[in-house]
């Protein structure tokens, strides 16, 4: 075996994944995230950070088109792989492994790729018409979200270098002028609802003003599922994703666990024994209770209890938030806490789709 080879076999053996969940194949997203931990690979936080892109599920035509804005953003070598149900992960992450081995492709893919970044849309174009172009696709901290701008509101006739828009200007509370900044959140992001796009109009960091909607599926695709909102695996489901961008990666860790434990057929009182162990863990925790505001606090120790409760079958009747309900929870807030918001809430994109709110 050479150098190339042995360097080759190196890198698949712990691969940065960057997964994405299209509306209605939450389980598929599961089953993907638990291949990753089974197989000692990483859940990628960003384009830059990943060697991969899983798609799980068919997006739409929008959603499809800021998908493959976040695959030009991965560095080289790369791999793509799409998966339409869970019982396919294994087989989509193996495809990774050989595309990304694949030494002639990876070559070829590099010599292919613009060696430019791609210019932002011109300014005053309609963004009803450009939202897929112009969105923040996966970086972990929302405080940095003012990178990738939309330049949706400015009056200038020329393109942004590299997509990077200027500030526009506006009166603060104070009567003072402060940049006024555009600021689209999703649709790929992790620990973030399938699909949903938040337009954020942002002074200083506080959210002034937010849109949202949710970016569908393929209308001709059949959806695998999403969690059974309210169950014990929806629960934990969801109380992984506030632990994991709270920084309790350990904690987050061992509630998708449960996660999965719960999702397959298993013993429901090891389950049981797992949800007290965390549940004593995340209620001990000094740092936790000082990292999250209060109500976050509570709505993470409200979906650990939920869960536990329908474990014993008492279930907690669950009431879902319409999608026009969340722009009052996040306006006023500062945009570091948006995505901590935006985990706590009800939403459930899946069922959006269904009915057709909020859809684009």
């Amino acid at each position: 075996m050479g150098l190339r080879e042995r360097l080759t076999t190196a890198a698949v053996r712990r691969v940065a994944v960057l997964v994405v969940e299209v509306p209605g194949w939450g389980r598929t997203r599961c089953a993907a995230e638990e291949q990753l931990r089974r197989r000692g690979w990483r859940p990628a936080l960003t384009p830059a950070d990943a060697d991969a892109l899983l798609v799980c599920g068919v997006p739409g035509a929008r959603l499809a088109a800021a998908v493959d804005l976040v695959w030009d953003q991965l560095p080289g070598p790369r791999a793509r792989a799409e998966v339409l149900d869970p019982a396919g992960t294994a087989a989509a992450l193996d495809r990774v492994v050989a595309e990304l081995s694949d030494d002639a492709a990876q070559r070829a893919d590099a010599a292919s790729r613009p060696g430019e970044p791609a210019m932002g849309i011109e300014a005053g174009a309609d963004p009803a018409q450009d939202d897929a172009e112009d969105m923040d696709h996966g970086d972990d901290d929302p405080e940095d979200d003012s990178e990738d701008m939309d330049d949706g509101d400015m009056d200038m006739d020329m393109p942004m270098p590299a997509g990077i828009p200027l500030a526009g200007g506006g009166d603060a509370r104070d009567g003072l002028e402060m940049d006024v900044l555009h600021v689209p959140l999703g649709p790929v992001l992790p620990a973030w609802p399938a699909g949903l796009v938040l337009h954020c109009t942002v002074q200083g960091d506080v959210v002034q003003e937010t849109r949202a909607e949710v970016l569908p599926p393929d209308p001709a695709a059949e959806p695998d599922g999403d969690l059974v909102p309210g169950s014990p695996a929806d629960r934990c489901d969801r109380a992984a994703g506030i632990l994991a961008l709270a920084g309790w990666a350990d904690a987050a860790a061992a509630a998708a666990r449960l996660r999965d434990d719960l999702l397959s057929p298993g013993n429901p009182g090891a389950c049981r024994s797992a949800l007290e162990r965390l549940t004593r863990r995340v209620r001990r925790s000094r740092t936790l209770r000082w990292t999250l505001p209060g109500q976050l606090h509570g709505r993470l120790l409200a979906l650990l209890d939920e869960a536990a409760a329908a474990l014993t079958g008492t279930p907690t009747p669950i009431a879902l938030l319409p999608l026009d309900d969340l722009a009052p929870l996040v306006t006023g807030q500062e945009l570091g806490a948006v995505r901590l918001r935006v985990a706590a809430a009800e939403l459930a994109p899946g069922t959006l789709v269904r009915s057709g709110a909020g859809l684009s």
